[in-house]
């Protein structure tokens, strides 16, 4: 779904909807979003806040997050509308947010961390990530490295229903069910071509899988994705925001997201299983995190004596694969802008909310922009205020 093109095109393009199976849904409601801080006038607001609160009510959202971040930390930060359709209770800045596709880059950072302890390699082959299913594999897949799962050019096509409905219900541990999509995968050729490119959430589920495997061999690590995500990089630069503020799954408490109906009414979501894609899927897109825990492990990016990411690291993240002209690298589509320099930016759906991460290392900048729902209008609010706070980034600097 990346397509080369104008930031305008790239921000559109770039929103990764995760398939999710059919749940049974509330009752629609006609009622519309409440409205949040709207008794304060513009003027007692930041003009973050003032942004937000504008936005929000011209795309009729239900809540609207947004933070801005550079090396030296969060700059701003402001929160508008509510936790859920027809509630009075705010949204607050502290709040978490499903991010979606968004866990792409920090499955992909994991790895990059295993091959920084010596436990894996790039250019690994899917007969080298998965050696005890060497055998069984497809012989069309021997050549496929863990870069062309990043990339999403490994020739694997998108699950189905059947798949989301088998997992939802699957009550084995998530390693165990990862494997054996693994083996029934790779037990068949490729059904689309290696060399394209190809959005598919199945490629981070496989790199998920190989990651455990290479668990597996160390006794002073955990064996599952999710709790190395905690241990190999939430616990590595000692903030305890980081420990507390990611997690897996739909926030258990303040913000819901919502169902659209029609692509009109919008109804809460929920805590339980169908308020999120099947756990299963979890290193292509079931994280979420307050707006300041994401931003602050975002900017670690930015910085060249960054513990969590030395420079040689990022450079290889950041790098689109498998050419310069390929527009997507590691769970990044790549974009080089006139005025902004080169951006690296992704969005993340689960179908009942929309995150949008963009990083500009030119303009010393992390935005990252969230709402708990998922729809055009949706898209669009996060596009605009996105391109706002890039270009005052670029006013700030040129002043400078």
């Amino acid at each position: 779904m990346f397509q080369p093109g104008s930031v305008r095109a790239i921000f559109a393009a770039l929103a990764s909807t995760l398939l999710i199976a059919c749940d049974p849904v509330a009752p629609p409601s006609d009622q519309a979003p409440p409205s949040a801080v709207e008794q304060e006038t513009p003027a007692a607001l930041s003009g973050l806040q003032a942004q937000l609160n504008s936005v929000r009510s011209e795309h009729n959202l239900i809540a609207l997050g947004a933070v801005v971040a550079s090396k030296d930390g969060v700059i701003d930060i402001a929160v508008s509308g509510m936790r859920a359709r027809s509630s009075d209770d705010p949204v607050q800045p502290s709040d978490l947010w499903h991010i979606g596709s968004n866990t792409k880059a920090l499955t992909a950072l994991l790895y990059a961390q295993l091959v920084e302890r010596g436990l894996a390699e790039w250019g690994a082959t899917l007969p080298d990530l998965f050696p005890h299913m060497a055998t069984e594999m497809d012989p069309a897949w021997q050549t496929v490295t863990i870069e062309d799962l990043f990339a999403h050019r490994s020739g694997l096509q998108q699950m189905g229903g059947l798949w989301f409905n088998a997992r939802r219900n699957d009550e084995r541990p998530l390693p165990e069910q990862r494997a054996e999509t693994v083996r029934t995968v790779l037990s068949k050729p490729p059904r689309k071509s290696p060399e394209a490119f190809d959005y598919n959430n199945l490629n981070y589920i496989l790199a998920g899988a190989a990651i455990e495997t290479i668990l597996t061999t160390q006794d002073d690590l955990p064996n599952d994705w999710e709790q190395a995500m905690q241990v190999i990089l939430f616990d590595v630069l000692g903030n305890e925001r980081l420990r507390n503020e990611f997690g897996f799954g739909p926030p258990p408490t303040g913000l819901q997201g919502h169902r659209g109906i029609l692509g009109t009414f919008y109804n809460p979501a929920g805590r339980g299983k169908t308020a999120d894609n099947p756990m299963a899927l979890g290193p292509a897109g079931t994280m979420h995190a307050s707006l300041e825990a994401h931003a602050t492990l975002a900017v670690e990016f930015l910085k060249d004596d960054s513990e969590l990411i030395p420079v040689p690291m990022r450079e290889k993240l950041f790098t689109p694969h498998p050419s310069d002209d390929s527009n997507y690298a590691m769970g990044w589509g790549v974009y080089d802008d006139p005025s902004y320099g080169r951006l690296y930016l992704h969005n993340g759906s689960n179908t009942m909310w929309t995150s949008r991460i963009i990083i500009a290392p030119e303009l010393d900048r992390v935005v990252i922009i969230n709402t708990n729902q998922f729809s055009e209008s949706a898209r669009d609010a996060l596009r605009e205020v996105g391109l706002h706070l890039l270009g005052e980034a670029l006013a700030e600097e040129t002043a400078q």
